[in-house]
């Protein structure tokens, strides 16, 4: 444990949805999102943000749809996708792009340990995510910023007890997990 955090408190019901959506937002902001926001002091880490950043597309959409994305990985993603950047959707050739995006950055980020030819990262992009000519140009900082943003968001729906669905899909995929 980090000097200076405290301990989740033992007096928690661990079997409690608050207790679940309060450790869920715990780990995602603590252990990636922010560690994320601190690493953008650094010229040379945009590739490291940009993996914090897109570890979250696909592990959301499974919290969000309530099951795993098990043999079911690329559908998920380009959904988040679509949800996450709604702005993509004007996009003319939308499923090649997230197919493109789903190979090239996720896949070789995770598969590879870097991005495919086809990427390039820049803190100097005006947008988060452009597709131009079949390249893939991203500012990792303000991807991860929209990252961020849903995650806030996300987590608000999650604390409003009336979203009653979202809940439920939540609960769904943690008990899975945890």
């Amino acid at each position: 444990m980090e000097k200076g955090k405290k301990p989740l408190d033992s007096a928690l019901d661990y079997n409690n949805i608050e207790t679940k959506i309060l450790i869920y937002e715990d780990r995602v902001k603590e252990w990636f999102l922010k560690i994320g926001v601190k690493l953008k002091q650094d010229n040379e880490a945009g590739f490291v943000i940009l993996q914090i950043a897109t570890s979250y597309i696909e592990g959301n959409q499974q919290y969000i749809e309530g099951q795993t994305s098990n043999q079911k990985s690329k559908a998920f993603f380009k959904k988040a996708m679509k949800r996450i950047f709604p702005e993509i959707i004007k996009i003319v050739n939308i499923d090649i792009f997230l197919g493109t995006f789903y190979e090239q950055v996720r896949c070789g980020l995770f598969h590879d340990g870097m991005t495919k030819k086809s990427v390039t990262i820049s803190g100097e992009y005006p947008e988060a995510l452009c597709f131009l000519d079949s390249n893939i140009l991203i500012n990792p900082h303000k991807f991860l910023d929209v990252i961020y943003e849903n995650f806030e968001n996300y987590i608000s729906e999650l604390k409003n007890k009336n979203n009653k669905d979202v809940r439920i899909k939540f609960e769904r995929r943690w008990d899975i997990v945890l």
